[in-house]
């Protein structure tokens, strides 16, 4: 009897704490201008974050009494309790230091060169690590096609993203009537938005320059790239270097380009955010026939990455990509989009993993998860990721595969 009334009293307990909880939500800004801040990190516990998404709002499942941390790369983090959230956090960005203040000159080359050797022996110690994700992929265009992938997976997590293993997820699709009308059907934007700024095994990015080569190479930069840099501090007197790699005079045919972010003292990568140009991504177009031709088309692609080091080596967090396609003479313009989210030990249920590198194939060979709609919500939808994940669920488009 005794035994039987702590089991009761431990099931109330439990019970307690879980109508405790509440959804709160808010959106992240910076401080001084008010814009929001995609990709920050909102923490609790390591089965218990999420990020912000491009519109800077993020939701997250917390007790009141819960302490989140907000983190922002290069920007001052905010630890608060979930009751005292509000609509909005502001972060206040670090400050920038005047070069005069730095007594010896950096010398900007050599110390990516050390990057990268300290990378390169991390990458051949920690290689085999692999991490939990989430992904999600949108596509809009001015026509009625809509299309939507999101899925839970494994991969090596080192440095840049590989091997990918399919636990479970779904997809959807919505397409016009019109035959004649031309489309994009994106069947490697997946693996082209696992891009990173450092490639140990290029893949498809063979050659493709990047701001951290994996074989160095003396006058690399020289050919390649405009550097610039700055150096910000924090409140707690923490110093990042900023490296800005933009093309030299004669530009580049296939690089990826932007502000690389790190740690001067540990060197340790943050972040990066910049623009991938000339990528090739495979596409397909609808024609009058029952037949549909495929080619690949060079696109610039915007990409945003944070990095963290809570294993012992740089680990990819988080990447967010956006490609605009402008209208034209054959094309119809549109936006796609993809997020793509370190999800630690967050608990994804019992599934199946399917090794597969084209996650479209691998959702279409292993078929809709219907329990899927209990875990999407990791990472909060935009107005319209809801929108049409909402007319999706309607139309009972998921589960319906294009060939």
């Amino acid at each position: 009897m005794k035994r039987n009334l702590i089991i009761i009293l431990f099931l109330l307990l439990n019970l307690a704490n879980v109508c405790a909880q509440s959804t709160f939500t808010a959106r992240v800004v910076d401080a001084t201008t008010g814009d929001p801040l995609p990709m920050a990190s909102v923490y609790v516990s390591s089965s218990h974050s999420t990020i912000t998404n491009q519109e800077g709002d993020f939701s997250i499942v917390a007790q009141p009494e819960d302490v989140l941390r907000i983190t922002y790369v290069s920007y001052n983090a905010k630890n608060i309790k979930a009751s005292d959230l509000g609509s909005k956090v502001a972060l206040r960005p670090y400050t920038k230091m005047l070069q005069e203040v730095t007594v010896t000159p950096i010398d900007v080359v050599g110390l990516l060169k050390k990057l990268v050797k300290k990378l390169k022996m991390e990458y051949a110690q920690f290689r085999f690590e692999q991490s939990n994700y989430f992904y999600r992929q949108m596509s809009s265009n001015d026509t009625t096609y809509n299309e939507l992938i999101e899925a839970f997976f494994r991969t090596q997590s080192n440095i840049a993203l590989r091997n990918f293993m399919l636990t479970t997820g779904r997809y959807g699709n919505i397409e016009s009537g019109d035959t004649l009308k031309p489309f994009y059907k994106f069947r490697n934007y997946y693996t082209t938005s696992c891009i990173a700024p450092m490639l140990p095994d290029p893949g498809i990015w063979r050659d493709l320059y990047t701001p951290l080569p994996y074989k160095w190479t003396k006058h690399y930069y020289d050919d390649l790239y405009n550097l610039s840099y700055a150096i910000l501090q924090g409140d707690d007197d923490s110093k990042i270097i900023v490296v800005q790699f933009g093309e030299t005079a004669q530009g580049t045919t296939h690089a990826m380009t932007g502000r690389l972010m790190f740690d001067m003292d540990k060197l340790r990568l943050l972040s990066f955010r910049g623009k991938v140009h000339n990528e090739l991504v495979r596409i397909r177009y609808r024609t009058s026939g029952p037949t549909s031709m495929f080619r690949y088309c060079p696109r610039d692609i915007e990409i945003q990455m944070t990095y963290k080091h809570d294993r012992g080596f740089d680990e990819v967090a988080s990447i967010g990509t956006r490609m605009v396609v402008n209208r034209g003479k054959n094309d119809y313009g549109g936006v796609y989009w993809s997020t793509l989210f370190n999800i630690d030990n967050y608990d994804i249920g019992e599934g199946t993993s399917t090794r597969k590198e084209d996650i479209y194939n691998a959702l279409s060979q292993r078929g809709n998860d219907e329990a899927f709609r209990e875990h999407y919500k990791i990472v909060k939808t935009t107005s319209t990721e809801e929108a049409i994940i909402r007319k999706f669920e309607r139309e009972g488009c998921f589960g319906t595969f294009t060939k």
